[in-house]
């Protein structure tokens, strides 16, 4: 038995769906719009009908044989034949034609020159002048000789570093000169201390070891101490009035200034002010660097010990441990105040010559290439060689110790503690006439 097609229930909203698909067929029909976003989310809306949308264009006016209301006629600019005359009037203008120059003849004086009147004979001196020439060119001759042969025996400690930027070989020599002059344009004086009512020697050598041992505490670089104590004893100098009370906060600030002139991460402010066993505020402690810095009209650049060292100790192509005593000698010295007037170049000097007495054992450690580069004759480092000899005999045993306990660590490479630095050479330097 066939079965029955059952009539299908066609919602309003489908018949309408094929009407605008039948529609979109058709080229000449609007397109359908998209469905506004209500009618997704709520009831659904219907759409007007097919006829009726006929309905509607058949209404519209057509427009395909409708020309257009435009007035083509164009009108040729009057301006246009006014160029065109101006034109054919420059054209018909005439050629003036260019007279030819004319030269006149010059007659050519020729100009005759007097002889200059001859000077007049002079009488001779009735004494001839001694004549010192032959004499000036003796000495000339002996002294360039001289300077030849040391010259030609100063090995050039640079010849092997043209290649690296860091060593500066083209302007070191320049540098080490300009270093030179600064050191004699910022001296200390000897005894500076004399002028002083509340400040002893003995109290800057308190403040000083002190200085060493928060330095090394702090682990420091070595250009810092050495700084530290020049700011200390310039400002001293400088300045007659500085009360006992002041001297330690003088002395941190110093250390603290130093630090952040030398060093890529220095402790901070609150750091020095705890070494000082919080006896001063930071406050007083910025104060006081500026007070410091005033007075030295802000010239913080003096020369260091430890900058002509290494490159004393490079002339002297010295050891890791003759370099090392050197800078335990360059600290030594700092402490004491009857050596405080002497030239950091000088200090390195001496430093490196002791240094050379204890480890090399010769009579010719002083070389032609080291007075070349110290600019210092040897006579002129034996009687300060002396002194810190017996300086160097007396550290073990003294009262201020910090520079021993530092040179004597292993971290330092335990230098102080060497046998050459104890007995031996070093006790016959001390008591050398």
């Amino acid at each position: 038995m066939a079965t029955r097609k059952r009539p299908v229930k066609v919602d309003e909203n489908e018949t309408d769906r094929a009407a605008r698909n039948r529609l979109v067929k058709n080229d000449d029909a609007p397109r359908a719009t998209r469905r506004a976003a209500l009618g997704d989310v709520g009831n659904r809306v219907l759409r007007p009908s097919v006829n009726s949308v006929k309905e509607a264009q058949s209404k519209l006016p057509d427009l395909k044989n409708v020309k257009p209301k435009v007035d083509t006629h164009w009108k040729k600019s009057e301006a246009v034949g006014k160029l065109k005359n101006q034109v054919e009037q420059k054209k018909k203008v005439e050629k003036i034609p260019c007279a030819a120059p004319k030269y006149t003849k010059v007659n050519v004086v020729k100009v005759v020159f007097d002889k200059a009147p001859k000077s007049p004979t002079l009488a001779p001196l009735a004494k001839p002048e001694p004549d010192f020439r032959d004499e000036v060119e003796e000495e000339d001759v002996a002294g360039s000789s001289y300077s030849n042969d040391l010259v030609s025996q100063v090995v050039d400690i640079d010849a092997d570093d043209h290649e690296n930027l860091l060593h500066m070989t083209e302007y070191v020599n320049d540098i080490f000169d300009y270093m030179g002059t600064l050191e004699h344009k910022y001296p200390i004086e000897r005894d500076f201390l004399a002028n002083h009512v509340d400040i002893r020697p003995r109290m800057r050598t308190v403040l000083i070891d002190w200085i060493n041992e928060v330095h090394y505490e702090c682990r420091l670089v070595p250009e810092t101490y050495h700084m530290a104590v020049s700011l200390i004893d310039r400002y001293l100098q400088a300045t007659k009035n500085i009360s006992r009370k002041l001297l330690q906060l003088v002395g941190i600030t110093g250390l603290f200034l130093a630090s952040k002139y030398e060093e890529v991460c220095p402790p901070s402010i609150f750091d020095f002010v705890h070494f000082a066993d919080n006896a001063y505020t930071d406050g007083q402690v910025r104060q006081m660097e500026m007070n410091i810095l005033h007075k030295l009209d802000f010239n913080m650049g003096r020369p260091l010990p430890i900058q002509f060292l290494r490159r004393f100790s490079k002339a002297a192509a010295a050891t890791e441990t003759i370099h090392g005593v050197a800078k335990y000698f360059t600290e030594v010295i700092s402490m004491e105040y009857t050596m405080v007037h002497l030239n950091p170049s000088k200090v390195a000097a001496v430093s490196i010559y002791l240094a050379l007495r204890l480890f090399r054992q010769s009579d010719d450690v002083w070389t032609p290439t080291l007075q070349h580069y110290t600019k210092y004759q040897e006579n002129q480092l034996t009687t300060v060689a002396k002194d810190l000899a017996t300086l160097v005999l007396e550290a073990p045993t003294s009262k201020f110790r910090s520079v021993y306990k530092k040179y004597a660590d292993k971290k330092m490479g335990a230098v102080a503690k060497l046998p050459e630095l104890q007995r031996g050479a070093i006790k016959k330097i001390a008591l050398a006439d």
